[in-house]
């Protein structure tokens, strides 16, 4: 073999092995980027205390099941600057309001032009306590809340 093909040999073994290397670690580091569901991790990662589930999304492009942590007081409406976000057209800006009075959580409406109902009755901006279970409506937009 000729000097300049010894050459050429060499560096098409070396292409090849830093192609082999850039694979491998792309590899080692993908899989070590996906998160590892362990029994342990995943009691962390489960949402504690109170909370409002996905329903009938309406056409806010949540999908049924997604939730919302409930903490404090928040507000449930179409504009960015609520608490929770329902981006429907029958949903006003600040629909209404969610907050802890007591040992108990309170929904209640903030003056919405489609209202607020849980389990079917309309609420006013008194409120209406929430136990569990319960199915509440804002516009077109249901969530069940779970203590």
């Amino acid at each position: 073999m000729s000097d300049s093909t010894e050459l050429l040999v060499l560096r098409l073994a070396l292409i090849g092995m830093i192609f082999l290397f850039v694979l491998l670690a792309g590899v080692v580091l993908r899989s070590g980027l996906r998160p590892r569901r362990t029994a342990a991790a995943a009691t962390r990662t489960a949402p504690v205390g109170p909370r409002l589930i996905v329903i009938t999304p309406g056409t806010t492009g949540l999908r049924p099941g997604a939730e919302f942590q409930v903490a404090g007081e928040m507000t449930i409406g179409r504009d960015a600057g609520n608490g929770i976000i329902l981006a429907d057209p029958s949903v006003s800006g600040r629909h209404a309001a969610i907050m802890r009075v007591g040992r108990e959580w309170t929904v209640s409406d903030l003056g919405s032009t489609n209202g607020t109902l849980v389990n079917g009755r309309a609420v006013d901006g008194r409120g209406h306590s929430l136990r569990g279970g319960e199915k509440v409506v804002f516009g077109a937009v249901v969530l069940r809340y779970q203590p």
